[in-house]
């Protein structure tokens, strides 16, 4: 909440736990002018370690300035004894590795 309500892209990087390149500079850009300088409130945070020791959700609930509610689920991930939030969605693939198929199946 700190970085969206900052608007700092090097804070949003380092919580979501990528490299600062070039692609994380835009995405995180993408996010701030989303959701960034709303004064957000944290109400409340439940985590739960429901896809193993390293790897869980946060459900956040939270109050902008205006006084809107908000809630979100984000997957955490934990890195070498970091948490961090998996907001970034459009992380570049392993050199060398395929990505998924995201469409259906044509037959």
């Amino acid at each position: 909440m700190e970085a969206l309500n900052s608007r700092s892209a090097s804070r949003l990087i380092a919580v979501g736990g990528v490299e600062d390149e070039k692609w994380s500079r835009q995405e995180a850009a993408r996010i701030l002018a989303e959701r960034g300088g709303q004064g957000w409130r944290i109400e409340d945070v439940r985590i739960e370690h429901d896809m193993g020791p390293d790897t869980g959700s946060a459900r956040l609930k939270a109050m902008d300035k205006a006084g809107e509610a908000w809630q979100d689920t984000f997957t955490v991930t934990r890195d070498k004894g970091a948490w961090h939030l998996v907001v970034f969605t459009h992380q570049p693939g392993e050199s060398g590795k395929e990505t998924a198929a995201t469409e259906r199946p044509t037959s």
